[in-house]
């Protein structure tokens, strides 16, 4: 099924629903270990005479970054409506959040380059309520968004997972 069809709340819906899936079972203590820590110290404290360092150092765990990242794709491949995922881990002693991974061009927050953002509204009460968080479409974009918690083993979140879904159909593959 596409979304050409389909209301905004069928399509928050199944986001949901995958979201559900995605916060039982990503692990939080890889999602914390996903960007290392060299990184991250250049994502918080960016240099000014080298504004994209922290692009150019963004170094990763190759091994919990690719599993994290195809596990996202298996959950995408849950949904009945295209989706695509991002997963978005806070900045140490910041109010921001860093994009750890995403899959594929639908998403809300993310654009070209971006090293980190201050924490959206809605990412913030997953981070402190710890609970799934539908975002209403925006009049700029014409998107569903899911937002769900990534848990460590105390219980703490530690990440958030973005799902996106078009509230139309897809582009041609050529545009």
């Amino acid at each position: 099924m596409t979304t050409h069809s389909v209301s905004a709340e069928t399509v928050l819906g199944e986001l949901r629903r995958v979201a559900e899936i995605a916060a039982g079972i990503l692990n939080g203590e890889e999602v914390k270990q996903i960007v290392n820590e060299q990184a991250m110290h250049y994502i918080a404290n960016p240099d000014p005479n080298f504004v994209f360092l922290s692009g150019d150092y963004f170094d990763v765990d190759q091994q919990l970054f690719l599993r994290n990242k195809k596990l996202l794709l298996r959950l995408e491949r849950l949904g009945k409506v295209t989706m695509n995922s991002a997963l978005w881990v806070p900045v140490p002693g910041q109010d921001a959040v860093t994009l750890a991974l995403h899959n594929g061009a639908y998403h809300r927050y993310y654009t070209f380059g971006l090293e980190r953002l201050p924490t959206p509204p809605e990412m913030k009460q997953v981070l402190e309520a710890g609970t799934i968080v539908s975002v209403p479409p925006s009049d700029d974009k014409n998107l569903a968004t899911v937002l769900a918690p990534v848990r460590d083993s105390l219980g703490d979140v530690v990440g958030v997972v973005e799902l996106t879904a078009p509230l139309d159909a897809p582009p041609p593959a050529w545009s």
